[in-house]
């Protein structure tokens, strides 16, 4: 997947304020596609010590647009969410980082206000600068295929 910069992401000018609960995997377990750069791909092969040919092979696919995603197992969510908590923490997914902060979420409250449905962290903690949200949506509006 070529990262190839898109549109400027839009963000709402209201308060911002998330903190992930303990425990929580919610994230992890809503339908949907995860997709992936080849930045994600490096990372998460040499944490798992396997070559990136392999993890392709073992967990990606493509879509019908040729993007590239994680496969989504039979038996449960995730390859990766094990125990109750994700087994490639540290070196997750760019779209799984970027959770709540995607395009699609931070432009109006109403769709910042829709996620408290099934994220508890949602209006939670301290208020996210508005920057950063802005920096972690364009991320993934630059890296990851638009839907």
């Amino acid at each position: 997947m070529k990262q190839v910069l898109k549109k400027a992401v839009e963000v709402g000018s209201f308060n911002f304020r998330f903190e992930c609960q303990a425990g929580c995997t919610n994230c992890c377990t809503q339908p949907g596609e995860v997709y992936l750069s080849e930045d994600d791909v490096t990372r998460a092969a040499e944490y798992l010590a396997a070559g990136e040919q392999e993890f392709r092979e073992a967990y990606c696919d493509l879509d019908s647009g040729g993007d590239l995603r994680l496969t989504t197992p039979p038996d449960k969510a995730c390859h990766f969410l094990l125990e109750g908590a994700c087994s490639i923490h540290e070196a997750k997914p760019l779209q799984c980082r970027a959770f709540p902060f995607w395009p699609e979420h931070v432009g109006h409250k109403r769709a910042w206000k829709r996620l408290s449905g099934h994220c508890p962290g949602i209006g939670v903690g301290a208020i996210i600068p508005l920057d950063e949200v802005r920096a972690m949506a364009q991320a993934c509006e630059d890296a990851l295929p638009s839907g």
